[in-house]
């Protein structure tokens, strides 16, 4: 056991010296650079008056058209575990809510450390234990912050709020019934 902890630790010791010494700047995707990121989480999905946690995991894919500003690709799934309301005629089971959004990201860059905002219009489907299943569209407003570890690779946080704009409308008085997803995630970073 303790030989693989340390050919574990000499491993990922020897991948950031390979990987080579932190930039100064753009710890984010700079202008015309890609960066890809795996997401995963909690969320906690509102549907049909319910809103169980759940986990989630996602990826995204942005590219820089200048130092602070990205053009970016966002996928999700996030499955949620629901029990029966039969006073309510409300299934029991799982909800699933996918998300596909096209957005940009502001990069706030301050050497190792970047904090950013986000925001992203796309859709959303339940699917599952929810009385009305289906796509939707899906609005995202979101903020988090990477830390570079190498010059290609950074950990990060992210928190999103993601919600069906067409039903803020419905009804004033209950902020339109609107469904939502709140999400936190953990990420890495592959910046190329």
């Amino acid at each position: 056991m303790r030989r693989r902890t340390v050919a574990l630790v000499l491993g990922f010791a020897t991948c950031l010296v390979l990987a080579g010494p932190a930039r100064p700047a753009h710890a984010a995707a700079g202008e015309d650079e890609w960066q890809v990121s795996a997401r995963l989480g909690v969320g906690d999905v509102d549907v049909d008056g319910r809103a169980p946690l759940g986990v989630l995991a996602g990826a995204d894919l942005e590219y820089g058209f200048t130092d602070a500003w990205a053009a970016r690709l966002s996928l999700g799934t996030g499955f949620h575990h629901v029990d029966a309301d039969m006073k309510n005629m409300l299934p029991g089971g799982r909800v699933r809510a996918s998300t596909a959004l096209i957005g940009i990201t502001y990069t706030f860059d301050v050497l190792r450390l970047v904090p950013y905002i986000q925001t992203g219009l796309g859709v959303i489907n339940f699917s599952g234990a929810v009385t009305n299943p289906g796509l939707k569209l899906d609005a995202e407003l979101g903020a988090g912050a990477d830390y570079l570890l190498t010059r290609r690779w950074a950990l990060g946080a992210v928190l999103q709020y993601q919600f069906t704009p067409a039903q803020l409308f419905g009804s004033a008085m209950e902020f339109g019934g609107t469904s939502f997803y709140f999400a936190l995630a953990a990420r890495i970073s592959w910046l190329f």
